[in-house]
C-alpha cells in the first residue's frame, strides 16, 4: 500500500457516500461513521503535525517497532477499534459524516503533500513516508473494511 492507496481509499469514501454506514464500518466497532472518520483523520494529520502524547521511548524502540514490522510484513493492522489517540480531542458523535469525510480528505492531502520528516508515531516510533502511508491505509482498512471490499 502506498500514498496513492491511501488517497484512493478516501476517494472511494467520497464516491460511496450513499452507502449505509454499517456497510463501511468494521463489525463490533464502538463508533459511528463520523467518529471513525474523525479518528482516522486525526492519526493521518498527527503523522505530519505531531501526536499529542507518545509512549515511552523504550516501548517505541522495542514492542512498538516489532508491531510495526509485523503489520508491514502482514499487510494489515490489528488493534482495538475503540482505542482513541491519547491526548487527542474527543470524537464528536454529532458531527455530520460528510464533514468528517472532508476532514479525512484534508488530512490525506496534507500527508500526501508532506515532504519532510514525519512526527514519530506514538507506538511505532519513527516511520518513513512510505511506511506511514502503508500503515495509514491498513488502519483505514481495519476501521472501514467496506471501503476495501467495495
Amino acid at each position: 500500500m502506498t500514498s496513492s492507496t491511501l488517497t484512493e481509499l478516501t476517494e472511494r469514501l467520497h464516491s460511496d457516500r450513499g452507502r449505509p454506514a454499517p456497510d463501511l464500518l468494521a463489525p463490533g466497532g464502538p463508533w459511528n461513521l463520523s467518529q471513525t472518520l474523525q479518528h482516522c483523520a486525526q492519526t493521518v494529520r498527527y503523522s505530519v503535525t505531531g501526536y499529542p502524547i507518545l509512549k515511552p521511548a523504550l516501548f517505541r524502540a522495542t514492542a512498538g517497532a516489532l508491531a510495526k514490522r509485523i503489520f508491514l510484513r502482514r499487510g494489515a493492522t490489528k488493534h482495538s477499534l475503540g482505542a482513541e489517540i491519547d491526548g487527542a480531542p474527543a470524537l464528536d458523535p454529532a458531527l455530520p459524516a460528510a464533514e468528517a469525510a472532508a476532514g479525512l480528505a484534508d488530512a490525506v492531502a496534507l500527508f500526501a503533500a508532506h515532504t519532510g520528516p514525519h512526527a514519530p508515531h506514538p507506538a511505532y516510533g519513527r516511520c518513513t513516508h512510505d511506511e506511514f502511508a502503508r500503515l495509514h491505509a491498513m488502519h483505514l482498512a481495519e476501521h472501514l473494511p467496506g471501503l476495501v471490499d467495495a
